[in-house]
């Protein structure tokens, strides 16, 4: 199934990462090209803990960061295997030497990965276009999916994000450190 639901930024489309079919729609959906990489959502602070080689300081980092923040942790550092092999088994998989990840926060995104595993996720409009902040925009963008319920919003119907809100923060550690080399700020 695919999802598309407000975050702390704006209205991204997602779908669990073992949805390889699905992954493959959200490229044809936004017409995003194949060289662009989907970040990950999970679902809390201990899947980095569990499932990569971030240190306890790096993570302590994450934790208090002040703004919206996407998190690129090279391949090599990622210890789940699971992730590696759907990674692997990706039309567009070279291009995953670095994976983004993001963390769900609010009760809505961690009961769907909760219920579905960790998802793919991107902004949820076409690519090179502006992001959506509103359900009357997603409906506008996206209606001739949404009339054949090939995905689903979860928001309601009149919902506006703040379109004042800060993009995400793109950075990544240096080495082991709490350094960050940022991409985006």
């Amino acid at each position: 199934m695919l999802y598309i639901f407000p975050t702390n930024t704006c209205f991204w489309i997602a779908c669990p990462i073992s949805e390889a079919e699905n992954y493959k729609k959200i490229y044809e959906i936004k017409k995003r090209p194949l060289d662009k990489a989907i970040a990950i959502m999970v679902s809390d602070f201990d899947y980095f803990e569990k499932n990569t080689k971030l240190n306890i300081e790096q993570i302590k980092f994450l934790k208090k960061y002040e703004n919206p923040w996407t998190i690129l942790i090279n391949k090599n550092k990622i210890l789940d295997i699971k992730l590696l092999k759907i990674i692997n088994q990706l039309p567009n998989s070279e291009i995953y030497e670095k994976i983004a990840f993001r963390v769900a926060h609010n009760f809505m995104q961690k009961k769907l990965i909760r219920l579905n595993g960790p998802l793919f996720l991107t902004s949820a409009n076409i690519s090179n276009n502006s992001e959506i902040f509103s359900t009357t925009n997603i409906k506008k963008e996206f209606w001739d999916i949404l009339e054949k319920e090939e995905i689903k919003v979860l928001a309601y119907w009149d919902f506006c994000i703040n379109s004042k809100q800060k993009y995400s923060d793109i950075f990544e550690f240096k080495e082991d450190t709490e350094e960050v080399k940022y991409f985006r700020k």
